[in-house]
């Protein structure tokens, strides 16, 4: 059953929680119908590139789902559209959508429609395409063009839920939609908070006791170092998934220690791929195990591949020499294979450390950092060196109170203590701050 065919059964319930209230599953399928008729009334005559700006929120759900229905190409996007010019570009862009809660304005844009031949395809399978973008961290920002309707699909068997669930990956990002989608086809409410900094985010949780947290783990480390979580109510939290990122054991051991109560599961997509179901063997295992028929994976020179039924069908900019001509996605996530069929994500194949000929990760040494007192956050990075290549460096946010230069010897102590001598840094830095990096690159 379709998501939108769910939404008769769900009608008087909560559909999406924010500043605007509460808009129920009945008056969505309204405003689906309105963003419908207005995308009949502009007489297009032919799939067109919609960019829906803004963020989770009635108005912005309701013309994704519109535009899937139509057959045509919808490309979410956060903020407003003067943040956007080059990506509005890239993908020819008819039309914007600017949403904001219950209501939105619709402009037009260009004229003439993408002759893109992944445009053309979806087209000729008579089908809905969705554009993401990549985080644009290492240059421009590639966009991806996706079969919408075969994404929608992938959510049919969901069962009926009344957990409520908060937003919190992006609007543009493959999380943020699975978030979105998932609640949607489930009809659990799904919570949006006033910003994403830990203060807003936990008084949502507080307010409408969000039963799930989907988040990065820099965001949970942001959440338990601002305090939050131990000055509000967060007893609601039953479950907790993280992914987007490797997460360091120690702050696991951290955040169980705080939500005693939730249950810790890893997740693992990626926007080429989707979004896949795994489980962890245990709550304090960083490992995991994909559990997923829509899913084949290996490991090809410690790198992860995959090949799923809802992966993209290329980059509309850029060169697809990541995939594979049989189909496989080399993802750039560097692995470690467990037992039983486990593999654990040790980072990008581009953040590997090379110190005179060994290698290391940053995330097996910032494991080990977070867990001395008086460290709030750290970042690990490689130097340039000149007689080994390259030397390690600790990015620390120190803790108000922590006597800095104890405080680094305390790091250096325990990175002796429990590592090789090449992963020990050799250099330990203090800065204000690293998580505001990180999290631009996993929304």
């Amino acid at each position: 059953m379709s998501i939108l065919s769910r939404f008769a059964a769900y009608s008087d319930k909560p559909a999406l929680i924010g500043v605007w209230g509460a808009c129920t599953y009945g008056r969505l399928a309204g405003l689906v119908e309105e963003a419908g008729r207005a995308l009949a009334d502009l007489r297009l005559p032919g799939p067109a590139a919609v960019a829906v700006v803004g963020g989770h929120g009635p108005a912005a759900a309701a013309w994704l789902l519109a535009l899937e229905a139509t057959g045509h190409f919808a490309v979410p996007l956060s903020g407003n559209p003067a943040e956007h010019p080059a990506r509005l570009a890239q993908v020819n862009a008819q039309w914007v959508v600017t949403a904001d809660g219950l209501s939105w304005s619709l402009l037009p844009r260009i004229d003439e429609a993408s002759a893109h031949p992944l445009f053309l395809r979806l087209k000729e399978r008579g089908s809905a395409g969705l554009v993401l973008f990549t985080s644009g961290t290492s240059g421009r920002p590639k966009a991806m063009v996706q079969d919408f309707r075969r994404l929608l699909a992938s959510y049919e068997g969901r069962h009926a839920s009344r957990l409520p669930v908060l937003a919190l990956l992006g609007f543009d990002h493959i999380g943020g939609l699975n978030t979105l989608f998932g609640c949607l086809a489930s009809g659990s409410p799904l919570v949006v908070s006033a910003s994403l900094t830990p203060s807003d985010v936990a008084a949502a949780i507080a307010l409408h006791r969000v039963a799930v947290l989907p988040a990065s783990p820099t965001f949970l480390n942001l959440l338990l170092v601002s305090g939050e979580a131990e000055t509000r109510d967060l007893s609601s939290l039953r479950v907790i998934t993280y992914g987007t990122e490797p997460m360091p054991e120690s702050l696991l051991a951290r955040l169980r220690a705080a939500f005693p109560r939730a249950r810790f599961i890893q997740t693992f997509g990626t926007s080429e791929t989707g979004i896949t179901r795994a489980e962890s063997p245990s709550q304090d295992s960083t490992f995991i195990r994909f559990d997923d028929p829509a899913l084949e994976w290996k490991v090809v020179d410690d790198e992860l591949w995959l090949r799923s039924r809802t992966q993209i069908d290329g980059y509309l900019d850029a060169d697809n020499s990541r995939f594979t001509p049989d189909g496989w996605f080399r993802t750039g996530d560097r692995v470690e294979l467990g037992p039983e069929g486990t593999l654990r994500v040790l980072g990008r194949m581009g953040e590997l450390i090379n110190v005179g000929g060994e290698k290391l990760m940053p995330a097996e040494v910032e494991s080990v950092v977070l867990a001395v007192k008086g460290v709030r956050d750290c970042r690990v990075r490689g130097e340039p060196h000149a007689l080994t290549g390259q030397t390690v460096v600790a990015d620390v946010v120190a803790a108000s109170s922590a006597d800095q230069e104890a405080l680094r010897a305390a790091v250096r102590n325990a990175c002796r203590a429990r590592l090789a001598r090449h992963k020990v840094p050799t250099r330990v830095t203090f800065v204000p701050a690293v998580s505001g990096e990180r999290l631009k690159k996993v929304r």
